[in-house]
């Protein structure tokens, strides 16, 4: 093996290293061909390195949005692309964090054009570093004219792509009994993405080799709900009932999956849930961060029930896109159970949203 090699992919190491970097909130830069892109993440951006890019690039930096934000924010009704916003280059930090959605407008009079995104590969490259760090999709953009030293990270656009085909490879890590209220014979099995920082569980209730057709369940995870009682989802109600259904039926499994807030993450999900408060529904509250009604994929939830021998399933769910997702990769969905949970006055809103906008059936 070669030095070149020591670490695997090199791809996948500079997307982490990548992701890492914005989260730290440092500047990286972004190739793509003969451009590249200095771009910085605005949720981690300090006032430091706000005024040292303003010193290098003047009037050129621009912010990336993308088009879920810049309708919700009134920027613009295009929702095909990315949204680039050129503004003054007094420009505070607050304002751009404003623009960003993680305060309330404060002012749009030092917008100076705002268009859809010009570099429609780079701008996604830079969205998908952003969420893959579980930030905000919202990141300040510019020519680079520098020639940097090593201590500004560099990445192509092709790298981000190239390592996103692997990075829902899972290993197994460990397992182990653990008897719970609802049953005593149950084994939880601990999968661990390769890339990113995805940790997910799966509860084997029973034995699997009991029924021809196994009963499933995938529950995105929910701190708020599963762990502290949360009223204001149904989300801890539906696991404990998931749990008591699949070990009524004798044996199932429980995929306990590490996409809090329908894949925005836990930061996230308390922003959104703040300008619920405010009276946006829950799909919307998302929209205005800039993220899509439904972050999540299921490609991970197929990669397990696979890696546990399981090609053939009745799927508790009252959302038909998880069907149609295991379907595409290859689960065999041979018929839908209803799950049900408690409404109450916290909650109501939240459900009439899943039920009226997102697809969900009442059972």
């Amino acid at each position: 093996m070669s030095s070149r090699e020591l670490n695997g992919c090199m791809e996948a190491l500079k997307t982490d290293r990548a992701v890492e970097e914005l989260r730290r909130g440092r500047a990286i830069e972004l190739i793509e061909g003969s451009k590249s892109w200095v771009i910085a993440a605005v949720e981690t951006l300090e006032l430091s390195l706000l005024k040292q890019l303003k010193s290098l690039y003047n009037d050129k930096i621009k912010l990336l949005i993308t088009a879920q934000r810049a309708e919700s924010a009134g920027l613009s009704k295009n929702l095909d692309a990315p949204v680039e916003i050129e503004f003054k280059n007094d420009l505070d930090l607050e304002n751009i964090r404003s623009l960003a959605g993680l305060k309330p407008i404060i002012s749009q009079e030092k917008i100076l054009k705002t268009k859809p995104s010009q570099n429609l590969n780079s701008t996604i490259a830079a969205f998908q570093l952003a969420k893959i760090a579980r930030l905000l999709p919202a990141l300040l953009c510019m020519p680079s004219k520098e020639t940097f030293d090593s201590n500004v990270m560099s990445i192509n656009i092709s790298d981000i792509e190239n390592s996103q085909s692997t990075c829902h490879n899972l290993k197994l890590i460990s397992k182990a009994r653990v008897p719970l209220i609802e049953t005593e014979f149950c084994e939880m099995v601990l999968f661990r993405q390769q890339r990113g920082f995805g940790e997910h569980l799966a509860v084997i209730i029973g034995s699997l080799d009991s029924q021809p057709i196994t009963t499933v369940r995938l529950h995105s995870a929910c701190l708020t709900g599963d762990l502290l009682g949360s009223l204001r989802c149904d989300c801890g109600d539906q696991l404990k009932s998931a749990v008591s259904n699949i070990a009524s039926f004798g044996s199932g499994v429980l995929l306990y999956l590490d996409q809090e807030g329908r894949g925005i993450g836990l930061a996230n999900k308390l922003r959104a849930y703040a300008l619920q408060d405010m009276g946006l529904d829950t799909l919307d509250a998302d929209q205005h961060l800039g993220f899509l009604p439904d972050e999540r994929t299921y490609e991970v939830a197929a990669s397990m029930l696979k890696g546990l021998g399981i090609n053939k399933i009745n799927l508790l769910t009252n959302n038909p896109s998880k069907i149609n997702a295991l379907k595409e990769y290859g689960i065999d969905v041979v018929e839908r159970l209803p799950l049900v949970a408690p409404v109450n006055s916290h909650n109501q809103r939240y459900l009439k949203a899943k039920l009226d906008r997102a697809g969900h059936l009442s059972e």
